[in-house]
């Protein structure tokens, strides 16, 4: 079953906010930082930036990452270890997070 996406805000680091197409079950998961959903209108997070996310390991070994939308959400602070992935079983699984990427703007001048 398709669960769908929305539009999120997405807070840079070069403080402004973005709106960021996100998994619609992602955006309420208050740990990530997602606020939403964002009003028709704002503007899309640039092409070519990789926005923050805090990589994994779920309950089979597995990589998983997760977009983090701003640096005060729990995932990015620390106050959070794990996050809830979907995994293509359906079932939500949990990862443990072992690393965090900072955003970056992959465009050369």
């Amino acid at each position: 079953m398709t669960r769908g996406f929305s539009w999120g805000y997405y807070h840079s680091d070069d403080g402004n906010i973005y709106a960021l197409q996100v998994d619609a079950d992602y955006l309420v998961m208050a740990e990530r930082g997602w606020v939403g959903p964002a009003a028709p209108g704002t503007i899309v997070y640039p092409r070519g930036w990789t926005p923050r996310r805090v990589v994994g390991l779920d309950d089979r070994g597995k990589l998983q990452q997760a977009v983090v939308a701003d640096v005060t959400a729990d995932l990015w602070t620390g106050a959070s270890t794990t996050f809830t992935i979907n995994g293509s079983d359906e079932l939500p699984h949990t990862v443990n997070v072992i690393l965090r990427k900072a955003e970056r703007n992959q465009v050369r001048p």
